[in-house]
């Protein structure tokens, strides 16, 4: 039975069941040793992909055996081929029916795994149905019940489309959940749990359905309810080892904290366990001595290697100036445009970068809090000259597909985007992440930062920093196991020369959005998520009554 709430305490995280595995099987050094079928390796070769990544040679035997596996892996590691190549690989033993589902939490990052999945899986043939919000819905329901081999999309959408059609989807094989620790985390409003649920029940009703979980991020919570997915079957675990051990000590102390407080001791301690734990408290009291005096050791998430993290201290007064400063400086001709345009619209070449560009980044993403920002922005950066394009949830899911067309095309050099663009979207060009704020997580911090230095290139992410930020450096510190360095190429008598500009084309951008109507748009959304959250609370609270009713029949037919 699969469980009928994600949560980490529905499922114990020392389960016996799981397996914590870090390169569980002998890292294979091409294609060929790892298994993958001929035919899939020369269209892999054309795609110019030669030999696997790490976390796709630990998972492909996992997979292909059988296992449920959640794997966690650095950003720009290939986690998309780590899911797509055992399950094309055991297609064409079986391709018939829906065969994988795969959720994933944006509807950016679910276009590109379909296009992904589509181009890898050409020489079988395979199809591929992607269904997200903002599509349309009757044309996306028609393409499921199609059957194609593979379908793509955001939990919302997919878990609508099966309530209201009669899609069987009994043969399905995989159920992939990439980001698995956003689509799995049951304190998002954005309620995918109850969606990720829903597609699950439905899967492999006529044969045993696989979990397979990836994320950047993740440890023992996320486990846990991967495990709930699973109804009592084993995970095995790649990578994310030693976050986890830290994990299950802490928790092992505050369980032992709290039964001392109690005034009482753990069922079966022994007199020798109990020493055990005296001689444990003094080295405890140790360590806490040797960290005051020691740099204190942090544990780390997984993040790319090549990646140089940085910040700049401001006045949070001048936050725009320094954006729009750091952008000047750090981004080829300035984020502008080359005047003379080259035949297809986009003004440069990479011989151009090659030239006049070292030491900067051929393209950048500016990470903002909300979408109102990412609106403001973008029409601030536009006054000043700098070719932007925003990405943010208002905006038609035609124009989110266009801005970010352009800027993978590099028909603009600097993505202007809410948490939306964090998660998945690779984009090689990209050498450059600004959080124009901290996010209020350091786990999304991870994931913004990992936009650069994907697949062993190099890149740099700089956060703008206030004093009310300082506590959030520190959670990003703490968990990416680095530290942040001092940017020393901004300076303040640059940002003090544009104060002027800045603050005039940030008054003319207001006075736009507020001619169209933006924070209109603004409130309907708001309105429209409250609606939403009120029909959400609502079936949750039926189900809950709909579980006491059972329960209560079932204690009195065992009376």
């Amino acid at each position: 039975m699969v469980s009928p709430i994600i949560s980490s305490s529905n499922s114990s995280l020392l389960n016996s069941s799981s397996s914590y595995i870090t390169n569980p099987v002998p890292i294979a050094t091409n294609f060929k040793d790892l298994g993958v079928p001929t035919v899939l390796i020369s269209n892999l070769s054309s795609l110019k992909i030669k030999k696997p990544s790490s976390i796709q040679t630990s998972s492909f035997q996992l997979i292909t055996r059988g296992s449920h596996v959640f794997g966690i892996a650095a950003t720009g590691s290939g986690k998309t081929l780590a899911f797509t190549l055992p399950m094309l690989t055991t297609l064409s033993t079986d391709p018939y029916g829906i065969y994988a589902i795969v959720l994933s939490p944006t509807r950016e990052l679910s276009k590109q795994i379909h296009e992904q999945i589509t181009l890898c899986g050409s020489c079988y043939n395979i199809r591929s149905e992607l269904i997200t919000g903002g599509g349309d819905m009757v044309k996306q329901s028609c393409g499921l019940s199609k059957l194609p081999h593979f379908v793509v999309g955001t939990p919302g959408r997919v878990s609508d489309i099966l309530r209201q059609g009669d899609v069987k989807l009994k043969g399905v094989r995989y159920l992939v959940l990439d980001e698995a620790d956003r689509l799995l985390s049951d304190r998002l409003s954005s309620g995918f749990g109850e969606d990720v649920l829903e597609v699950r029940r439905r899967c492999g009703e006529g044969r045993r359905c696989q979990i397979l979980a990836f994320s950047a991020t993740g440890g023992t919570k996320v486990m846990g309810m991967v495990e709930g997915l699973v109804g009592g079957e084993r995970v095995s675990r790649i990578g994310g080892d030693v976050e986890t051990t830290e994990e299950k000590k802490e928790e092992q102390k505050k369980k032992k904290k709290k039964i001392k407080k109690d005034g009482g001791k753990e069922e079966g301690d022994s007199e020798e366990e109990e020493e055990e734990e005296e001689e444990e408290e003094e080295e405890e009291k140790e360590e806490e001595k040797e960290k005051k005096t020691t740099p204190t050791k942090t544990k780390k998430a997984a993040i790319p290697a090549g990646l140089k993290q940085q910040y700049i201290f401001m006045p949070h007064a001048l936050r725009d100036a320094y954006l729009v400063t750091c952008l000047q400086k750090m981004v080829w001709n300035g984020g502008v445009k080359a005047k003379d345009e080259m035949e297809d619209g986009s003004g440069w070449t990479l011989k151009e970068d090659e030239e006049d560009g070292v030491g900067v980044a051929r393209s950048a993403v500016v990470f903002v809090g909300t979408c109102e920002r990412a609106a403001h922005m973008e029409g601030t950066l536009r006054e000043l000259g700098i070719d932007c394009v925003a990405l943010h949830s208002l905006l038609s899911q035609d124009r989110r597909n266009a801005a970010l067309g352009k800027f993978k095309s590099q028909r603009v050099r600097v993505l202007i985007a809410t948490d939306v663009a964090s998660r998945g979207l690779d984009i090689p060009g990209v050498g450059l992440v600004v959080n124009s704020e901290l996010p209020r997580k350091a786990s999304d911090y991870i994931h913004r930062v990992g936009r650069t230095a994907r697949a062993g290139r190099r890149g740099t992410a700089v956060s703008l920093v206030g004093e009310e930020d300082i506590g959030l450096v520190h959670a990003c510190e703490s968990l990416s196991g680095r530290p942040l360095q001092k940017n020393e190429e901004i300076k303040d008598k640059d940002v003090l020369k544009l104060l002027g500009s800045v603050a005039k084309a940030s008054r003319l951008t207001k006075v736009r959005l507020d001619e169209i109507g933006f924070d209109k748009l603004v409130k309907k959304r708001e309105g429209r998520k409250e609606k939403e959250r009120a029909i959400r609370n609502k079936v949750l609270e039926q189900m809950g009554k709909k579980k006491k009713k059972g329960k209560g029949k079932e204690s009195k037919s065992s009376k």
